[in-house]
C-alpha cells in the first residue's frame, strides 16, 4: 500500500509535509478522523485520500463509485470544491440545497454520479438523497466528514452513519475520513468524547503530538510563519453595576407594551443593559425599530400559523392595524429620546428605497457621520464594552496592520457592538462589518437582519472585503469559528466566554498571522481568589495592571466619575462566563492533549513513522456505536431507565423501507418529511399549514422489577407521553396517535414515522417520500388495465410537456381538398405510342348540379352547371353577401343570399367530353378573372358546363362552339367601327381583359402620338384629367405609387406602334401601310366584385372608392394610361354578355364558400359531433382568413367548456387528490401543448380555413386546376397578321393538340411545342402552433352551441379530452359514488389489522411488533371519513370523532339552503364546501376540491352567458367583461351580501381578521355611497329595463322567508369589487358553494345553472350587464395612450418610505418612455396600479366607456384643455406626451426602412425576372437571334 501511496502522491504532484504524509499512511489503512488545529492542513490529507481513490477507480473494473466530501455549510462547499478541483486532476462538482436538489429525481441523480469524480456538498443534501432512494451509499468509495466532531445527537453525519452506513454490506460500505480540530464535548470528558466520535463514524482518532518542544521535529509539523502560534492573554473587566432602565425603555415599556417588538425588547434590554450598557440598551431599540419599520412598510408574505392558537402573552396584541399604531407611537418616543439619529437613519432609507436595509452595518457610512465622542458615552457603557474598546484603541497608530475578529455568542451583541464601535469618534480608523449566522428560530424573531440567503449574500462580501483590506475588523458569532474562508488574522478577541473547548481552539486558529493575539475577555477576579487557582501552564495569563492602565491612560479623570455613576457592582449575569470557566476549558484541553499522548505508549496500534513523528491511533468502540443504533436517540443527557425502555419497548425503533427505490422513513427522517408533505399542500396567503402535535402525558403504575431496571434505580411511575399529530383539512389523512413513550421527542418521532408510513401507503407521498405532485406512472398503469377506474389517463398521459401551441411557433401543413372534388383511382393504362402502362382519363361518372346565380346589379340570373367527381352532402346551402353591393337598396342590406346548388343526377364523362368541359371552364374563368386555367385530367376533381334547353343536363355543342370565334375585330381600312360602340372585346393588350368599346378615335391610328392627341381633346370627347400637382402623393396607397412609377417609366412611348413593340405582340401587328388610317377605340375596363365572402363595413367601401379614385387619379396623369386605348388590329369581340360575366363573377366566391363547408362536413361526419355545418365552419376558420365568421369566440366559450369538463373528469376520477394534483393535471390537459398534439393526432390541421380570397390564387375546386402565368395572344384573338417564322409554318387556329398540351401538363408534349409551365396551386401553408391548438376548444364552443352541455361532452370524447368511458354526465354521478365507497373501503384495510399489508424491509420485524403497530392503526389514525370501525380500542380517536360533529347547526343549515335554493342530500358536502384548510375540525376535508371543481362550473356559466349576448360581444370584450364577472372580488362582494361569510369554518386568527376587516371596509363603503346619494331615487340601478323586469320576476318568486335581493344590494357601489380588496378565501368559498351543490345534486348541470342564476343572476343584471360596468383604468388608459400615437407606457411599482405610512404603501406610477406622468398608492400593488390609471384619466379628463357594448373608440375622444393657452385644441394629454412621445419618430424611421427593403427586394425580382424570362424581356436584340426567336413564337411566349 505504501507503494502504491507514493505512486499516487507521485502522479498527484502534491508535496506534503512529513506529519501530513503520516496522517495519509494512517487514513490510508483504516478508517481515520485526523484532529488537528485549524490552519494545520487537515484538507490536503484528504484531497490525498481523493487523488489516491480516483486513481485506484480509474485502474479497476469494478462498478464506478465516487468520492463525496461533506460540509456543515454552503460556502464551505464551494470553497473545499475549488481546493479539490485545484489540486486534483478530478471532475469536482458542488452541490448545495440553493440549487433545487429537491426536484431532481433518480435520473438526475444518476446521471450527477455518472460525470463527477468527486461530489462536494453539505451533510442534509447526502443525508436527503440517501433518504430519498437517489442515492446509495454502497456507490461511495470514499466518504470525507469535515468538521467530524458535529457527528453526534441527530446530525446529519449521525443520521447518514446510523441509518445507512450501518445497514450497509460491508464490503460495500465507503471508506471514511473525518477532520477535526477538536472532538470535545461541553457534556463529557476528554476520553469519551473521543471514544463517542470514533464510535459514530466508525473511525480511529489520528493526530499529532500537539504538545512537543519548539524543535526541528516540531518545526515539521507546523508551517514557519505558526510556529510560534497566537500569543494569549486573558484581559479583566470589572463586574457591570447595575443601570437603571434608560428613559427610551420606560417611555415605551408604558406607552406601547402591548407590541410584539415592544414585548420581545423588554425581555431583551435587562441582558443587553448588562452586557452593553444604557447606550447599548438604546442602539438595541433603534435597530429594533427599524426592523420593525421596514417589516411594516414592505410586509412580505407573513409567516403565520394556520392553527387558532393562543399567544405565548396574552397581553400582546396581534391585530395588525394596533401593531401599526404601537409603531407610530414608539417612533415618536424614540425621536424624542434620540433625536437626530433617527432621523438619520429615516433619511437614508428614504435615500435608497430601492435597497432595504436589510443588513444592519448597511446603515454604518449613515450614522458615521454622527460620531461621539467616546468620554461622552463612556459612562453610559458597560465596563466589558470599554475594555474591549481600549484594546482596540491601541491599535489606532497602525490601521492598516489591523485583521481582527471580535467573537461574540449573541446576534444582537454583534450587531450593537458594531454601531457602538462606529457611533464613537475615536473609532474612525475601524472599517468594521459583522458576520452572522441564520436565525434559528422561525417565528420570524426581529433580531433576524435578513432572511437565511441575503445573511449568507452578505457574509460573502464581508469576507471578500476583509480578504482585500477594505475592512479590518469583523464582529462575528459563532459562525466565523468554522465554515467560512477567513483570511489570517492578527487580533482575535473572546469577547464573551467560549462556551466550548472546541469553540475555543477553533477561534484561535484563527489567529495565525505572525505576532498575532488571542484576548479573552473575562469579568475581574477576586485577588484571593487569583491567589489560590490552580492556573495550568497551558492557560493564558491574566493581563498585568500595568497593561490594565495603559488603556485607560488617555482618560484618567473618567475613572473616579466612571465609578460614581456606575454605583455598586452586581453579580455576575447567568450566561457570562467566568476565568474559572476559561481555566476548565484549558484543562479538557490539556486532559484530551495528555490522553493522546497515553493512548500513544498504551495502545499496540499506534504507529512511528520513520521521521519519528508520532500518531495517536485510539481503537474504534464498535460496541457503542451499536448502542447508539439500538437507541435512535440523540446523546443528550437521558437516564440509563429511559435508554432501557426505549431499548425493550420500541424494539430498536423502525425503519420502514420501499423496496422499489431504498428510500427509508425512520425515526428522524419522519418529522421533516411531514413538514415537506404539509408545506406542498395548497394554501392560501392567509396561513400558513403546519402539522399540530397535541402530547398526552400518562401515568402507569411500577412495573415488576427487573435486573436491568434495579440497575436503574427506576422510580415508583413511569410518566409516559402520546403524541397525536393532526394534519391539515386538506391532507390524505387527518389525526394520528403514536405509541407512549418515555419523553416527548421520541413520542413525537414516533407518531411522525407512523403518519408518513400511512401518506406513503395511501400514495400522498411518492417511493421518493416526495409529495405527490402528479401522479402518474402507478396510475397510469392500472389505467391501462382497468379503463372504467381510471378513464382520464389517455389525456393526462399523452398531454406533452415541451413547449407547444405557442403562437410563435409556426410550421407548414397540407389544405385539405373536400372528398367530392377528389377523382377515384386512376386505371392504368397502355400508352398508344410506346405501350407502356401509363394513368390516363378514363371514362367516369359524374354528379352534376345546376346553379343559379345572380349578381345584385343584373336583371334576370345565369344558370350553369357544376360538375363534381363525387355527390356533395345533399343539404350544403352556400351564403355569399352580394345584396350589400346593390346601391339601389336603402339602407344597405348585409344579409347573406343563400345559393343551394340543385342536384341533377350523375353521367360518364369520356374523354373527348371531358376535354370539351375542360376547355370550357378554363375559357369561363378567363373571362371572369383575366386569368387562363391550366388542368390535369388525373386531378380534376370539378367543371363547368353550359346547360342544356331542357335544363337537365349539359349542352356538349353549345360548350365546343361558343368561343370558336375569336377573330380580331379589324376588317378592312373603310370599315365603320361605330356599330362597336358599347359591345364586349377582350384587349390582347391588356392580357385578355374584358373591356367595353367607348368611343371610336376616327383621327388617330396606332401611329399617332396619344400624349400630344389626349392634352388636346375637348372635354367632350375625353374625361378631364387632373394635373400632376394636384395629386397628393403622401395620402395614395401603395398600389396606386406603384402604378404611377410604372407609368413614369412608359414617359418616352408616345405611340400605339411603339407600345405594341414593348408589350411583345408585335408578331400580330400589321404592316405600315395596312395599319394607318384605321382608328383606335377608346375602352374601358369591367368592374367585378368577387369577393362576397364577407361583410365589407361602410367606412371600408367609402375608403375604397378614395382609394380607387386617387388611383385613378395617379394613372391618368401619365403620359399613355394602361387600358385607355386599343386597335381592333388587337381585340376580338366576346361572345358572352355583360349580364352573364357579371353573374358567373359570382363563381370565385361561391366555390371557395363551397369548398369551407364541404371541409366543416367532412370534420362534422369524421368526429360525428353533434354541430351544424355552419357552426363547425365557423369553429374551424381562422381570423386570416378575413371571412364572415371566426373561430375566436368560439375558442373563448371552449376554453370554459374544456376547463368545466377535465375538472369534472378529475375530480370524479381521484377522489384521494388534493387541489394541488387536479390543478396540476387539469393544466396538463387544457394547456395548448396537449391540444396542440391532440389536433395533430386528430389529423386537424389540414382542415382549418386560414386562406383569405385572393383574385390571382382564384380557380376551381381540387388540386387539377392551376393558374398559366399568362395568356398567349393566340387565345385571345386569331389575326391574318400573324408572324410566322421562316423556319416552321405556325399555324394560328387551335387545335386539339395545343390545348392538350396545355391543359394537361402531365402528359408527353409534342416537340414542337415549347410547355408553358403553370403557376403551382398553393398545396400547403404555414399555420402556428396556437392556432392548431385553439381548434380543439372552438370544436367544444361548437359543439356546446347547437348540442347543449351533452354534445359538448360527445364533443369532447370525439376529440381525445376525455376517455370513451364517459358516455353521459350521469357516468361522472356514478362513477364518483363508487369511488367514493372504494376509497371508503380502502381506508377500513389500512385500518383494520386483518388485511393491512406493510411494505417489505431488507430487515423483516418480528410477528408481535407487526401486530401491536396493526393495533395501533386500527384505534389511532383517522381518515376525515365515516369507516365504522367495528369494535376500536378503548380510548382511540375514533371513538372521539364523528363526521360533521364540528359542522353546522341545523339553522345554519337552513339559512344556507335558502339562500342558494337548494336542499342538499348530503351535508357533509356542505360542511366541506365552508370549510377553511385551517380549520381543526378532523372530520371534514378542506373546500379546496370543491372550490377546483366550482371555480370551472362558475367559468363556464360566465362564458356561456355572454357568449349569448345581444348583439354578440367579440372575444376581447368577452374576455374583458368575464374577467370581471368571475373575478374573486365580485364573488366575495355576492358572499358577504348573502351572509354566507359567517358561516365559514377555519382555525386560523389571520382569516378570522381578514374576513371581520373586509366585512368593515365593504360596509363603509356602502354608508359613503348611501350617503352620496341619498337624494337619488331609490333602487337607481333599476334603471335599466331588463334588470328591473329581471328583479320583478324574483320579487314574485321568492318566498316570504327569504330575503329580498333588492334589500341586500339596495346600497350597494357600483364596480366596489375594485374599490374594495377581498381575501381570496370569500370567493373560494362561493365557488366551492356551487361545487358542492353540483356533486350533491349527481352532476345536474341544471340543478347548479338554477343555483347560479339564482345567486349571481341578480348581481351581474344589476352591475355589469345593465351598462354600469366601465372600462376598466388600466385597459382604458393602454388604449388612450395607444389612440394618441403611444405605445410606450408601462407601469412601476415601488413602496413608500413615509416612516408613518402603512396603510397605502404600495406606490404605483405610469411611465411612458422613461417618465413618469401619473402617480398612485394604495394597499396592494394591484390596486395602486388602479388607482394609478385612474389619476391619469382623471387628469387628462377621459371618460369611461361602458366595457360591455361601450365604443372603445370613445376612449380616444379627449376635450381640449382649457388651462392650455396659445394652443388652439391641446388636450392635457398632448400636454403630457408630446415632449417626451417619440413613437411617431420611430414609426416612420421603420416604415421607411420596410418600405426600402420592399423596394430593394422589388429590384431583385425584377432584375431577376429580366435575366431569367424570356416573356419579361425588353432587350430589342432577342429578336434578332434566329433561335431564341424560332422557340419563342413556337412556344407562344408573349
Amino acid at each position: 500500500m505504501d507503494t502504491e501511496s507514493a505512486t499516487a502522491l507521485e502522479k498527484s504532484g502534491l508535496t506534503p509535509r512529513d506529519y501530513q504524509l503520516a496522517l495519509f499512511h494512517q487514513a490510508l489503512r483504516s478508517n481515520s478522523i485526523v484532529m488537528l488545529e485549524t490552519g494545520t492542513g487537515k484538507t490536503l490529507v484528504a484531497v490525498m485520500l481523493i487523488e489516491w481513490f480516483a486513481q485506484r477507480a480509474a485502474a479497476g473494473s469494478g462498478r464506478r463509485k465516487v468520492r463525496v466530501f461533506l460540509n456543515n455549510t454552503v460556502a464551505l462547499v464551494h470553497q473545499q470544491a475549488q481546493v479539490i478541483g485545484d489540486n486534483t486532476g478530478q471532475t469536482v462538482h458542488a452541490y448545495v440545497g440553493a440549487m433545487g436538489l429537491d426536484e431532481w429525481d433518480e435520473t438526475a441523480w444518476t446521471r450527477t454520479w455518472a460525470c463527477a469524480d468527486v461530489l462536494v456538498m453539505t451533510h442534509q443534501v447526502l443525508l436527503n438523497a440517501l433518504r430519498s432512494g437517489h442515492a446509495r451509499i454502497s456507490d461511495i468509495d470514499l466518504l470525507v466528514f469535515d468538521e467530524a466532531h458535529h457527528a453526534r445527537g441527530s446530525h446529519p453525519y449521525m443520521l447518514i452513519m446510523r441509518e445507512f452506513y450501518d445497514h450497509c454490506a460491508p464490503h460495500d460500505r465507503p471508506h471514511i475520513f473525518g477532520m477535526t480540530a477538536s472532538p470535545l464535548n461541553a457534556h463529557q470528558s476528554a476520553q469519551a468524547s473521543v471514544h463517542h466520535l470514533q464510535a459514530s463514524l466508525d473511525a480511529s482518532m489520528c493526530t499529532v503530538d500537539l504538545t512537543a518542544e519548539k524543535s526541528s521535529r516540531s518545526q515539521q509539523i507546523t508551517s514557519s510563519d505558526q510556529a510560534a502560534g497566537p500569543t494569549a492573554v486573558c484581559y479583566e473587566y470589572a463586574l457591570p453595576p447595575a443601570f437603571a432602565p434608560t428613559p427610551l425603555t420606560t417611555a415605551l415599556e408604558s406607552a406601547c407594551a402591548g407590541a410584539k417588538v415592544v414585548a420581545r425588547g423588554l425581555r431583551t434590554a435587562p441582558v443587553i443593559l448588562a452586557l452593553l450598557g444604557p447606550f447599548g440598551v438604546d442602539q438595541m431599540w433603534l435597530y429594533y425599530l427599524r426592523q420593525w419599520h421596514r417589516a411594516a412598510v414592505l410586509r412580505p408574505a407573513p409567516n403565520r400559523n394556520a392553527i387558532a392558537s393562543a399567544l405565548p402573552d396574552p397581553t400582546v396584541a396581534d391585530d395588525p392595524l394596533l401593531d401599526i399604531s404601537y409603531l407610530k407611537s414608539a417612533l415618536e418616543l424614540a425621536r424624542a429620546h434620540c433625536g437626530a439619529l433617527l432621523d438619520v437613519v429615516s433619511d437614508h432609507e428614504q435615500m435608497l428605497p430601492t435597497e432595504i436595509v436589510a443588513h444592519p452595518i448597511s446603515l454604518l457610512r449613515a450614522l458615521g457621520m454622527h460620531r461621539r465622542p467616546w468620554a461622552d458615552v463612556r459612562a453610559q457603557l458597560s465596563p466589558q464594552v470599554n475594555r474591549l474598546l481600549g484594546i482596540l484603541l491601541q491599535w489606532r497608530d497602525r490601521p492598516n496592520e489591523l485583521r481582527g475578529i471580535v467573537f461574540a455568542s449573541r446576534r444582537i451583541t454583534v450587531v450593537l457592538l458594531a454601531y457602538v464601535v462606529t457611533l464613537i469618534a475615536e473609532f474612525d480608523f475601524v472599517r468594521a462589518d459583522v458576520l452572522l449566522g441564520a436565525a434559528l428560530k422561525q417565528s420570524g424573531s426581529i433580531d433576524r437582519p435578513i432572511r437565511s440567503g441575503s445573511v449568507r449574500t452578505a457574509n460573502q462580501l464581508t469576507l471578500a472585503d476583509f480578504a482585500d483590506g477594505r475592512l479590518n475588523l469583523v464582529f462575528a458569532t459563532q459562525v466565523a469559528e468554522e465554515g467560512v474562508d477567513i483570511q489570517p488574522c492578527n487580533l482575535v478577541i473572546r469577547f464573551d466566554m467560549p462556551k466550548t473547548a472546541t469553540s475555543m481552539i477553533q477561534s484561535r486558529g484563527r489567529a495565525r498571522m505572525p505576532g498575532s493575539q488571542f484576548i479573552v475577555m473575562v469579568p475581574q477576579v477576586d485577588p484571593e481568589l487569583k491567589q489560590n487557582l490552580d492556573v495550568p501552564a497551558s492557560a493564558a495569563p491574566l493581563a498585568s495592571e500595568d497593561v490594565l492602565s495603559a488603556m485607560d491612560i488617555d482618560a484618567p479623570e473618567l475613572i473616579a466619575s466612571e465609578s460614581q455613576v456606575m454605583g455598586e457592582s452586581q453579580t455576575l449575569p447567568e450566561h457570562q462566563g467566568s476565568y474559572t470557566d476559561y481555566l476548565r476549558l484549558v484543562r479538557l484541553e490539556d486532559c484530551l492533549r495528555d490522553w493522546c499522548r497515553a493512548e500513544a505508549l498504551v495502545n499496540p496500534t499506534t504507529t512511528i513513522d520513520s521521521t519519528n513523528i508520532i500518531v495517536s491511533s485510539g481503537p474504534a468502540h464498535q460496541e457503542y456505536g451499536r448502542m447508539l443504533y439500538n437507541l435512535r436517540i440523540d446523546d443528550s443527557p437521558n437516564t440509563e431507565l429511559e435508554e432501557l425502555w426505549v431499548e425493550q419497548g420500541d424494539k430498536q425503533g423502525r425503519i420502514y423501507t420501499i423496496v422499489s427505490t431504498q428510500a427509508r422513513i425512520t425515526y428522524m427522517s419522519a418529522v421533516p418529511t411531514i413538514h415537506s408533505y404539509v408545506q406542498n399542500l395548497p394554501q392560501d396567503q392567509l396561513c400558513k399549514l403546519q402539522p399540530i402535535f397535541d402530547f398526552e402525558q400518562v401515568v402507569q403504575p411500577k412495573q415488576p422489577a427487573t435486573p436491568q431496571t434495579k440497575k436503574a434505580k427506576a422510580p415508583t411511575h413511569n410518566v409516559l407521553f402520546r403524541c397525536t399529530i393532526t394534519l391539515p383539512s386538506n391532507a390524505a389523512v387527518r389525526r394520528v396517535a403514536g405509541p407512549l413513550m418515555p419523553n416527548k421527542r421520541l413520542a413525537k418521532q414516533a407518531a411522525a414515522y407512523r403518519t408518513a408510513k400511512k401518506l406513503h401507503q395511501l400514495g400522498a407521498i411518492d417511493d421518493n417520500l416526495s409529495p405527490i405532485a402528479d401522479p402518474e406512472d402507478e396510475d397510469d398503469q392500472a389505467a391501462n388495465k382497468d379503463t372504467n377506474a381510471k378513464p382520464t389517463e389517455f389525456n393526462v398521459k399523452t398531454a406533452s410537456r415541451k413547449s407547444k401551441g405557442a403562437r410563435s411557433s409556426t410550421d407548414t401543413y397540407d389544405i385539405a381538398v373536400a372528398p367530392a372534388f377528389i377523382q377515384s383511382e386512376t386505371l392504368m393504362q397502355p400508352d398508344m405510342e410506346s405501350g407502356e402502362m401509363a394513368a390516363k382519363y378514363s371514362s367516369r361518372t359524374w354528379h352534376l348540379y345546376r346553379l343559379s346565380l345572380h349578381h345584385p346589379s343584373i336583371d334576370s340570373p345565369s344558370e350553369i352547371v357544376f360538375a363534381s367527381a363525387h355527390r356533395m352532402p345533399a343539404d350544403i346551402s352556400v351564403p355569399l353577401f352580394v345584396n350589400q353591393f346593390n346601391s339601389a337598396i336603402e339602407p344597405r342590406d348585409t344579409s347573406a343570399t343563400i345559393f343551394r346548388p340543385k342536384y341533377l343526377g350523375s353521367q360518364v364523362l369520356d374523354q373527348a367530353q371531358f376535354d370539351i368541359l375542360a376547355q370550357f371552364s378554363s375559357k369561363i374563368f378567363t373571362r371572369i378573372i383575366s386569368m387562363m386555367l391550366s388542368w390535369n385530367e388525373l386531378e380534376v376533381g370539378s367543371l363547368l358546363a353550359p346547360l342544356n334547353a331542357e335544363g337537365i343536363g349539359i349542352d356538349f355543342k353549345f360548350a365546343q362552339s361558343c368561343f370558336d370565334d375569336r377573330s380580331i375585330v379589324y376588317q378592312d381600312n373603310t370599315t365603320d367601327y361605330s356599330s362597336l360602340v358599347g359591345t364586349l372585346i377582350m384587349d390582347a393588350l391588356d392580357h385578355g381583359r374584358v373591356k367595353i368599346i367607348e368611343q371610336i378615335c376616327d383621327s388617330i391610328d396606332i401611329y399617332s402620338d396619344l400624349r400630344a392627341y389626349h392634352s388636346n381633346q375637348a372635354s367632350s370627347d375625353l374625361p378631364e384629367k387632373p394635373q400632376p400637382d394636384d395629386i397628393d402623393l403622401n395620402n395614395v396607397d401603395m398600389a396606386a405609387k406603384k402604378k404611377q412609377k410604372g407609368a413614369k417609366t412608359r414617359l418616352s412611348v408616345k405611340t400605339m406602334a411603339k407600345w405594341t413593340d414593348v408589350k411583345r405582340i408585335n408578331r400580330i401587328r400589321p404592316a405600315r401601310e395596312v395599319a394607318t388610317g384605321v382608328p383606335l377605340f377608346k375602352v374601358r375596363t369591367i368592374s367585378l366584385v368577387y369577393n362576397y365572402l364577407n361583410v365589407v363595413p361602410q367606412s371600408v367601401l367609402n375608403s375604397a372608392y378614395v382609394e380607387d379614385a386617387q388611383a385613378a387619379k395617379v394613372a391618368a396623369g401619365a403620359a399613355f394610361p394602361d387600358g385607355l386605348y386599343t386597335s381592333p388590329f388587337f381585340c376580338a369581340r366576346e361572345p358572352m354578355d355583360l349580364a352573364t360575366i357579371a353573374n358567373l363573377s359570382l363563381l370565385p366566391a361561391f366555390f371557395m364558400r363551397l369548398n369551407q363547408l364541404l371541409l366543416a362536413y367532412e370534420v362534422k361526419k369524421k368526429l360525428a359531433l353533434p354541430v351544424q355545418v355552419q357552426t363547425v365552419r365557423e369553429a374551424i376558420t381562422s381570423s386570416s382568413a378575413n371571412t364572415d365568421v371566426c373561430y375566436e369566440r368560439l375558442e373563448t366559450l371552449g376554453d370554459s367548456v374544456l376547463k368545466y369538463i377535465a375538472s369534472v373528469m378529475l375530480f370524479v376520477a381521484y377522489p384521494d387528490a388534493h387541489e394541488g394534483i387536479l390543478t396540476t393535471r387539469r393544466g396538463r390537459i387544457i394547456c395548448n401543448a396537449n391540444l396542440f398534439d391532440l389536433s395533430i393526432r386528430l389529423k386537424l390541421p389540414p382542415y382549418i380555413i386560414s386562406q383569405t380570397f385572393v383574385k390571382r390564387d382564384v380557380r376551381l375546386p381540387g388540386h387539377g386546376w392551376h393558374r398559366m402565368p399568362f395568356i398567349p395572344a393566340k387565345w385571345i384573338c386569331m389575326s391574318p397578321f400573324f408572324k410566322a417564322s421562316s423556319s416552321t409554318e405556325s399555324s394560328n387556329t387551335e387545335t386539339s393538340e395545343d390545348v392538350k398540351s396545355l391543359g394537361d401538363t402531365a402528359l408527353p408534349v409534342p416537340k414542337k411545342q415549347l410547355p408553358i409551365e403553370p403557376i403551382a396551386v398553393g398545396t400547403t401553408r404555414v399555420l402556428s402552433e396556437k392556432t392548431v391548438a385553439d381548434i380543439i376548444e372552438s370544436l367544444l364552443g361548437a359543439s356546446v352551441c347547437d348540442g347543449g352541455i351533452d354534445g359538448a361532452l360527445v364533443a369532447a370524447r370525439a376529440l381525445g379530452v376525455v376517455d370513451s368511458g364517459w358516455t353521459s354526465w350521469s357516468s361522472f354521478a356514478s362513477v364518483w359514488r363508487s369511488n367514493m365507497a372504494a376509497r371508503k373501503r380502502k381506508m377500513a384495510q389500512l385500518s383494520n389489522m386483518r388485511t393491512e399489508t406493510i411494505a417489505a424491509t431488507t430487515e423483516s420485524q418480528e410477528a408481535n411488533d407487526l401486530l401491536q403497530e396493526m393495533k395501533l392503526d386500527q384505534s389511532d389514525v383517522l381518515f376525515g371519513l365515516d369507516l365504522s370501525v367495528s369494535n376500536p380500542q378503548p380510548g382511540s380517536v375514533a371513538l372521539q370523532y364523528k363526521p360533521g360533529s364540528a359542522g353546522l347547526s341545523d339553522m345554519a343549515t337552513t339559512l344556507i339552503e335558502d339562500t342558494l335554493g337548494y336542499t342538499f342530500n348530503d351535508r357533509t358536502l356542505l360542511v366541506e364546501a365552508l370549510t377553511h384548510c385551517s380549520s381543526l375540525d378532523v372530520t371534514s376535508s378542506s373546500y379546496q376540491r370543491l372550490e377546483f371543481l366550482g371555480d370551472a362550473v362558475l367559468d363556464f356559466f360566465l362564458t356561456k352567458r355572454y357568449y349569448d349576448h345581444q348583439p354578440p360581444l367579440n372575444p376581447h370584450r368577452m374576455t374583458l367583461v368575464k374577467h370581471v364577472a368571475a373575478s374573486n372580488d365580485l364573488f366575495a362582494v355576492v358572499l358577504v351580501c348573502n351572509g354566507l361569510q359567517k358561516h365559514v369554518c377555519h382555525g386560523s386568527v389571520t382569516v378570522r381578521d381578514a374576513i371581520h376587516d373586509y366585512e368593515l371596509r365593504l360596509e363603509h363603503a356602502r354608508k359613503v355611497w348611501s350617503q352620496r346619494h341619498s337624494g337619488d331615487e331609490e333602487n337607481d340601478h333599476c334603471e335599466d329595463s331588463a334588470s328591473a323586469e329581471h328583479l320583478e320576476k324574483r320579487r314574485r318568486t321568492s318566498s316570504s322567508s327569504e330575503k329580498s335581493f333588492i334589500d341586500i344590494y339596495s346600497d350597494l357601489p357600483p364596480e366596489v369589487w375594485d374599490a374594495v380588496r377581498a381575501p381570496k378565501v370569500l370567493g373560494d368559498i362561493l365557488e366551492s358553494l356551487v361545487g358542492a351543490v353540483f356533486v350533491d345534486s349527481g352532476m345536474s348541470h341544471e340543478t347548479v345553472k338554477s343555483v347560479y342564476e339564482r345567486v349571481l343572476g341578480p348581481f351581474l343584471d344589476r352591475f355589469v350587464d345593465s351598462g354600469k360596468l366601465s372600462l376598466h383604468p388600466v385597459i382604458q388608459t393602454l388604449l388612450v395612450c395607444q389612440g394618441w400615437g403611444c405605445d410606450a407606457v408601462s407601469w412601476e411599482n415601488s413602496t413608500d418610505t413615509n416612516p408613518l405610512e402603512y396603510t397605502n404603501r404600495y406606490v404605483c406610477h405610469v411611465v411612458a418612455h422613461g417618465q413618469r406622468i401619473s402617480t398612485s398608492t394604495g394597499d396592494s400593488p394591484r390596486h395602486a396600479k388602479y388607482n394609478a390609471a385612474n389619476a391619469l384619466l382623471t387628469a387628462i379628463g377621459a371618460s369611461a366607456p361602458n366595457a360591455l357594448d361601450g365604443d372603445l373608440n370613445a376612449v380616444h375622444t379627449l376635450s381640449a384643455d382649457k388651462a392650455t393657452s396659445g394652443k388652439t385644441g391641446e388636450t392635457a394629454l398632448d400636454k403630457l406626451l408630446k415632449p417626451i412621445c417619440t413613437c411617431a419618430e420611430r414609426r416612420l424611421a421603420e416604415a421607411k426602412q420596410r418600405a426600402a427593403a420592399e423596394e430593394e427586394k422589388r429590384m431583385e425580382m425584377k432584375q431577376d425576372n429580366t435575366n431569367g424570362s424570356m416573356a419579361d424581356a425588353e432587350d430589342t436584340t432577342l429578336a434578332t437571334d434566329e433561335k431564341l426567336s424560332k422557340d419563342i413564337e413556337e412556344g407562344e411566349l408573349v
